[in-house]
């Protein structure tokens, strides 16, 4: 049985709104929750029209404009600041685990992904499935 990463064994959209809140805390100082809402609904926007690519400066670059920061962020740095942050916003429920665990019983598991393999190794899937 194969699965994919993103938002079939990560939920990568709870991800994306995690990163989201660590920039709006790093680079902003209003935190009004209506405009927090608006920008957490552009900052998704600019991350599926770039969803695929390796590089996200123009995630955040694009989501700046529209919504110029207090403390901005270099555009050399964007990448530095998705690559550092964004593995750390995502996880695994134990219940997955359990499942692909059962499932590894009957038969072979594998995960198949464009994504990055940090993922896979991060969260212990590389133990319990063939990657891809």
């Amino acid at each position: 049985m194969l699965f994919d990463l993103d938002n079939t064994l990560l939920n990568r959209d709870e991800a994306v709104d995690k990163l989201f809140l660590r920039l709006v805390k790093m680079c902003y100082v209003d935190d009004e929750h209506a405009i927090k809402n608006e920008m957490r609904q552009k900052f998704r926007e600019y991350d599926e029209k770039y969803f695929g690519k390796s590089d996200k400066t123009d995630v955040v670059a694009s989501f700046f404009d529209d919504f110029p920061p207090q403390y901005g962020m270099p555009k050399h740095a964007i990448q530095d600041f998705w690559n550092h942050h964004f593995p750390q916003c995502f996880s695994v429920s134990e219940d997955t685990l359990t499942i692909i665990h059962r499932i590894k019983q009957q038969m072979k598991v594998g995960i198949i992904t464009n994504g990055n393999k940090f993922f896979i190794n991060c969260y212990k899937l590389n133990n319990v499935c063939n990657v891809i």
